[in-house]
């Protein structure tokens, strides 16, 4: 019998490779995307994606110059479209390239700096730099900022450069620096105003000089993840096609031989069922009780969710994970241990906030003491036990119920300690909170809009982190389900 459990018979690499035409269609936008962005392939060198690590394998740093290349490998494209936060990004210092880049970006500068030094100086760097300064502001003001632009043309044309260097010299310098400085603050984003305050303090010409094309390179970088939030619902269009048609082919290798895919779905298929109308025009069986969703061109019924659910249990480690998405299980294992991390947090400020009334009025200690709550259970489940956690809870609310003042009775205080302390999944408050959860994220997942889905109250010392838990479920639901929810329905009409 074939392996299909491993990396190698997911992606067949030898016997499933991406067509030309599918290669095309992805390197075109990104083609767009550097071109939008006016990035060269030079920059195109310096900037690139952070791959988590799947499957055993460490994260990977993903130079957008190879891209190309590694769309032979699925996982990239299903980050894409999976991350909304997917980012560009330069490579972190620790890495091989970074140390690369900045050997050949400091030979350039002191070149520059030598070719300022000759008797009498050679400014043939600096006007090449001027101008390609020039071609990065074409990009960055186009259809934003037309006076600026028409400023910049004039102020950096190539003739008006070289006639200054010709007459001034080393102010061809200072002169454009000061102009180039007052475009860039009038052009960046917030998150750069800072860096570019800093430049106009610096006193150096070479460093200045340097710090104006480093924070443009910045800007540029800010620019291409704006390009790439705009087309990012192609990539995730292309990935849904892509990962089926990828699917198809490793059935035609492998056949339908995923035992514990089809195990986790029939675990999760209600006993007794009918064929409902709707189930039964998508070529599948409903439940008696049950509702449908439909995602794209498929009709669900909403058992499919409880599935996914299943894997955000706590005791799921006791089940092998389903062939079908291991692209997602390192993100899935994260979920669960925010989904525990925020539950048993709730449940502490649910008790807590139930037992001392000064405390669960006073906003702005009870913030407080959520978000101590949520620092502390930073390490739980995967490296701090739940006895270990909960002792560490309850100290902190007894700090906070002293800060909170009020005379609360030590009967009061050892009552709460105790429930505290007895915090698991068989604990009632805490069963509630665990299922107001999963109500939510099934609501989120089925309804058309995020804001038809009921918030449950219990939660309202953590909304932000609750909400985007279910934002990342969603996504990696209704993907997954996109690209194989056909087939899950297929095969469950035989079981």
């Amino acid at each position: 019998m074939p392996d299909n459990t491993g990396r190698d018979a997911r992606m067949k690499k030898e016997q499933i490779t991406i067509s030309e035409d599918d290669k095309k269609r992805i390197v075109d936008v990104v083609t767009q995307l550097m071109k939008d962005a006016n990035l060269n392939s030079e920059q195109a060198n310096a900037i690139g994606f952070v791959m988590p690590g799947t499957d055993g394998e460490p994260e990977k740093f993903v130079l957008l110059s190879d891209l190309e290349r590694s769309l032979e490998d699925m996982a990239l494209v299903h980050e894409i479209a999976i991350n909304e936060k997917f980012q560009l990004k330069p490579p972190n210092p620790d890495m091989p390239v970074y140390a690369v880049q900045q050997t050949v970006k400091d030979a350039y500068w002191d070149l520059l700096r030598e070719e300022l030094s000759q008797s009498p100086p050679v400014y043939r760097m600096v006007i090449q730099l001027l101008l390609d300064i020039k071609q990065t502001f074409i990009t960055l003001l186009r259809g934003n900022n037309d006076g600026a632009l028409s400023a910049i043309m004039v102020v950096l044309d190539e003739s008006s450069v070289r006639k200054l260097t010709d007459e001034h010299g080393a102010a061809v310098l200072e002169h454009n620096a000061q102009f180039i400085m007052k475009i860039m603050a009038m052009a960046c984003c917030p998150a750069r105003d800072a860096e570019v305050a800093a430049l106009k303090r610096e006193t150096e010409p070479i460093k200045q000089l340097r710090g104006i094309m480093e924070v443009l390179d910045r800007m540029k970088l800010d620019m291409a993840n704006f390009m790439l939030a705009r087309t990012r619902a192609q990539f995730v269009q292309y990935s849904v096609e892509y990962e089926r048609k990828k699917f198809a082919e490793l059935q035609a290798v492998c056949g339908n031989n995923f035992p514990a895919t089809m195990d986790w779905l029939k675990r999760n298929k209600p006993s007794t069922t009918v064929d409902t109308e709707e189930a039964a025009a998508a070529g599948g069986s409903g439940t008696q009780d049950a509702r449908t969703f439909r995602l794209r061109d498929v009709l669900l019924p909403d058992y499919y969710i409880d599935a996914y659910q299943e894997l955000l249990q706590p005791d799921s480690t006791n089940h092998q994970f389903p062939e079908l998405l291991k692209l997602d299980q390192e993100r899935m294992v994260q979920l669960r241990e925010e989904a525990l991390q925020l539950s048993t947090c709730a449940t502490v400020m649910q008790l807590t906030c139930a037992a001392i009334p000064t405390l669960a009025n006073h906003t702005q200690r009870r913030s407080d003491l959520a978000a101590k709550l949520t620092i502390l259970s930073a390490d739980y489940p995967g490296k701090v036990v739940l006895k270990e956690l909960l002792e560490s809870l309850w100290v902190q609310v007894l700090a906070g119920i002293s800060d909170a003042g009020g005379d609360v009775a030590e009967g009061t205080k050892l009552a709460l300690k105790t429930q505290i302390l007895s915090i698991d999944t068989n604990m009632t408050v805490y069963d509630v909170v665990w299922r107001k959860l999963m109500l939510y994220m099934k609501a989120c997942v089925m309804a058309e809009s995020e804001q038809s889905a009921s918030y449950p109250v219990i939660f309202r010392d953590y909304c932000e982190a609750t909400i985007e838990l279910v934002r990342q479920f969603k996504r990696i639901v209704t993907h997954n389900l996109e690209v194989y929810g056909t087939f899950y329905m297929k095969s469950m009409q035989d079981c």
